[in-house]
């Protein structure tokens, strides 16, 4: 029998993870009450209605993350997290996940306006190399004015608020506690993210959004990592399965934001060493392996050796200095299949990015 507590949700708080503050505005933003947020909650129990009603997280995962390419099934992410429940317990079947999820572990939590769900974010802790844990974030998403109206009758806004620099604390400080507690690392190298390319989007409103997301990744610090296969030639090692079946696999922007971190001292082009480059790709590969077939799994790590075999060096391009999708995949033949398939032709697309992104005044 599985004792009843083992599902009970866990208060979390930033300020117990200040060591781990990546920059002095983390430390000072962790050391402040942040306005209208009560408390976070990471989730154990997948109904969760001690803290918060499930419908309302559901909703404001789906206004967050509409497209169905973007989404993971609701069902796939409530079985998880009884998994990540069960999984360190010693209780019947723990034996089983520890077995399918190896040194991966899910982790959930929202941000709460009383029992308003009004951020969240999900994601996995594992290890990177024999030094190093690793955070893949997967979805990280807040309540801005018109959710908060439509669901709860409000005015709040809860976006351009730091929350999301809270929510970069919160998983290196629970990333740091799986790491330690299942041996493999002391240390937490940074976080991971993939991201849409600057235009992957049907409408004009769809393509600013691309930007916009980038955007908030590049102000947290984070950077995205490209292969330069020579002659100015930048590709992406990133590759998603398709996270359902009426999904479609798609290359994506991988980002890697290190931990500690200079604002002051970010170019826009700098080198990193391949290896890690490497280690990034396969730990961003093996954050799948419990959620999609060994068949889409030997698909992803073939793509990326096979990327990696014709890189001469990688590169982390801030955000702001990324050309759009239609630019990139003039270079990349399997960036172009992926535009002609969504969108289109490659030049109508590029047409379309630029009306979307031209100043408008």
């Amino acid at each position: 029998m599985v004792p009843r507590t083992l599902f009970r949700n866990r208060v979390v708080s930033p300020q117990n993870y200040v060591h781990l503050s990546g920059s002095e505005r983390e430390r000072k933003l962790v050391s402040l009450p942040l306005p209208e947020v009560d408390r976070f909650v990471e989730i154990r129990s997948p109904k969760g209605k001690r803290d918060f009603d499930t419908a309302d997280y559901r909703a404001l995962y789906r206004y967050c993350f509409p497209e169905p390419d973007e989404q993971s099934p609701w069902s796939s992410m409530v079985g998880t997290i009884t998994d990540t429940a069960r999984i360190d317990s010693g209780t019947e079947g723990s034996e089983a996940l520890r077995k399918k999820y190896g040194s991966l572990r899910y982790r959930d939590v929202v941000a709460l306006n009383g029992r308003r769900v009004v951020g969240f974010t999900s994601f996995v802790t594992m290890p990177l190399d024999s030094n190093n844990g690793i955070v893949y974030s997967l979805y990280t998403g807040m309540a801005d004015k018109a959710f908060m109206g439509s669901q709860y009758g409000s005015s709040q806004n809860f976006r351009g608020r730091d929350l999301v620099s809270l929510f970069m604390v919160l998983r290196h400080g629970m990333a740091e506690e799986d790491a330690q507690k299942l041996g493999y690392a002391r240390n937490v190298a940074g976080t991971m993210m993939d991201a849409s390319f600057i235009g992957q989007g049907h409408d004009a409103q769809d393509i600013r959004d691309t930007r916009k997301r980038l955007d908030i990744y590049g102000h947290l610090g984070a950077l995205v990592l490209m292969l330069d296969a020579g002659s100015g030639c930048w590709i992406t090692p990133c590759f998603q399965p398709a996270l359902a079946e009426n999904s479609n696999p798609l290359l994506m922007h991988l980002l890697f934001r290190e931990r500690q971190i200079d604002y002051k001292r970010i170019a826009p082009v700098s080198e990193i060493d391949l290896e890690l480059a490497r280690n990034l790709a396969r730990a961003y590969a093996s954050s799948y392996d419990w959620q999609s077939s060994p068949v889409e799994i030997d698909e992803m790590r073939g793509f990326m050796d096979t990327r990696f075999a014709a890189a001469k060096r990688a590169i982390l391009v801030r955000p702001e200095d990324l050309p759009n999708m239609a630019v990139l995949a003039s270079m990349d033949d399997v960036l172009k299949k992926q535009v002609e398939r969504d969108y289109g032709s490659l030049s109508e697309h590029a047409r379309r990015i630029e009306r979307a992104l031209k100043p408008r005044f």
